[in-house]
Formats: C-alpha cells, structure tokens, sequence
C-alpha cells in the first residue's frame, strides 16, 4: 500500500476490487510477437542510485514464453502467495523460505528474464541485480553491492495497479504504479557460474537515497535476516518439477516491519537446471528443522524401547 492513499478506501473494497480484477485485467495479454516482447507505453525512469538499466520492462503475454508463463504459471502463483504470503501477517514460518535467495548461482548459461508478480508493499520500490562473474569478488557491504561495476536495476517501480491500493483504475499501468502482473524485463544472458545477488531499494522510485534490502542478508544494516523469501513452483498446488522459475519475495520495511514479506515479489527464468541445483541444498534453516525433528524422532524410538524393556523385566 502507499503511504499517501491509506485513507482512500476501506481495505476491503480495495480487496474486492483486485480479487475481481485479476482474471479478466491482468491476464488480458496483447497479441504475441516475435523477438523480445512490446515494450509498455509507460515505463519508470526513478533510479536512486543511477544503476544502468537491464532494459524496458515488456507487456506481459508479448512473447511466447511470457504468454505460458501468464497462463500456466501466474495463477499457479498467485494462488500460493495469497495462501502462503497473506498481506499484514508475519510470515517467517511461511513455506516461501524454500531456498536460499542469496546462493543463485547459474548452473548454465542462461537467458535470464525477471517477471513482476505482485505488489504488496508500503513504498514504490526499485529491484536490481548484481550480476557477479564466476571467481569473482562479493560486495563487502549494501554500498559496495548498488555501485558495483556488475549490477543492473531490473525493475524501477514494482508498484502496480493490481494491489491492495491503487493509485489509478485497477489494472492499468499508470505513471506511479507501472507494471501488471506478467510484465518482464529481459536482463541479458549469463554464463554459468555467474552469482545473481538480487536487492530491493526500497521506496527507491520515489527519492533520491533509498535502504537497500539484499538477498545477501549479511550486507543488511537493520539486523533483519529475513528480508527476501524464495521459492520454486515445486511448491504450488499442482507441483511444476521442471520449471526453470525462481519466486524473490521481498519486505521493504526497515526492520521487518510486518514481516509479511510480500512487499514486492518477482519471477526469474534461470534455466530448470539452476532451479534443481537450488533445490538440492535447502534455505539454512531447513537442516535445522531437519535435525531436530530427526533428534525427536531418535528420542521417541529410544524412549520407546525402554519402555518395553520396563515391561518385559517387570513380567
């Protein structure tokens, strides 16, 4: 939601509002094209801290590829996030935490695509991408990470029209909320080995300096480590094994705020490769998890055990 527009309408209108929407706005595509996608009529131009652009985001269902993904994969999406990463709820126990957004490293070369999904946050906020070569060095600090040489601003504006408070008619892309859900932007194409470090400027469309929130949640400065959640279709109702997707999910909030981490959420293509290597090492705290229900387990067989041998020597 944005600051300015809280007393708008009441939240349930607006939420009627994008329930009734989504199907029949967001999804509505233009006529497929060749090539690379229509770029939108309106496009951001904020930019914070003056990032080389990946390039202008694309009208969603303008390629082939963004027209699958819109059809078989967006709803999919939506229906998980509404489930799993509910507006105004802490959802750090959410099954969103999958992988660990700050290991996206390419297994194969990639073409790699970012796709908006949703718009849930407080500010307007920019996304970029450090794209760090095979070998190479990671930024030491938040500063390091948004003036590297390597890194890029994907989206400038991740508000949207399709969202909880609209700044124009629900969805339509307008001046402070451009993109609907299904737009892209084509980030270019990466060797593999390459390290996608993914950040959040947040409020970035709308000033001049903004708090950058990394995948790396070392280089954030509020001591919040859980400001980015990502997850795979794997998880969605009817499991995509084979997707080359990765979900960002992002809180724009200095400290967590709400911690509903839905701020700003985004797809990324990285190759189905990448997606099952992911999968193979899970989000720190899943071995945790692991472990100690395996040592509860191992207690209860134990526990078990003496209880029977009680039995029998009482017999």
């Amino acid at each position: 939601m944005k600051l300015s527009q809280l007393n708008r309408m009441p939240r349930t209108i607006a939420l009627a509002a994008l329930t009734l929407s989504a199907s029949t706005l967001v999804h509505a595509a233009p006529n497929v094209v060749s090539g690379n996608g229509t770029p939108n009529q309106v496009q951001a131009v904020d930019d914070p801290y003056n990032l080389p652009n990946s390039g202008p985001v694309m009208a969603g269902g303008s390629t082939a590829a963004s027209a699958a993904f819109d059809k078989n994969v967006l709803p999919e999406a939506e229906a998980f996030i509404a489930k799993n990463l509910p507006e105004a709820h802490n959802n750090l126990n959410s099954p969103a935490f999958q992988i660990d957004p700050n290991k996206i490293v390419l297994a194969t070369s990639a073409a790699v695509t970012a796709t908006f999904i949703h718009d849930g946050g407080a500010f307007d906020s920019a996304v970029g991408v450090d794209a760090i070569a095979p070998g190479g060095t990671a930024p030491a600090n938040s500063w390091d990470e948004v003036t590297s040489p390597t890194a890029k601003l994907v989206f400038a504006n991740t508000g949207s029209t399709v969202s909880s408070w609209p700044s124009g008619p629900v969805g339509t892309r307008v001046s402070s909320q451009p993109v609907l859900p299904g737009d892209f932007v084509n980030m270019g194409t990466y060797a593999a080995g390459t390290k996608l470090d993914f950040f959040l400027m947040a409020n970035g469309a709308n000033q001049s300096w903004a708090n950058i929130f990394s995948a790396d949640e070392a280089l954030n400065q509020d001591g919040f480590n859980q400001h980015v959640a990502a997850f795979t279709p794997t998880l969605f109702a009817v499991p995509q094994l084979n997707s080359p997707y990765i979900f960002l999910a992002f809180k724009d909030m200095w400290g967590g705020g709400d911690k509903d981490i839905n701020d700003a959420i985004i797809a990324i293509n990285v190759g189905s490769a990448t997606v099952k290597s992911l999968l193979a090492t899970p989000e720190p705290a899943m071995p945790l998890t692991f472990t100690a229900c395996l040592g509860l387990a191992l207690f209860a067989v134990r526990k078990n055990q003496q209880n029977h041998q009680k039995k029998v020597t009482t017999v």
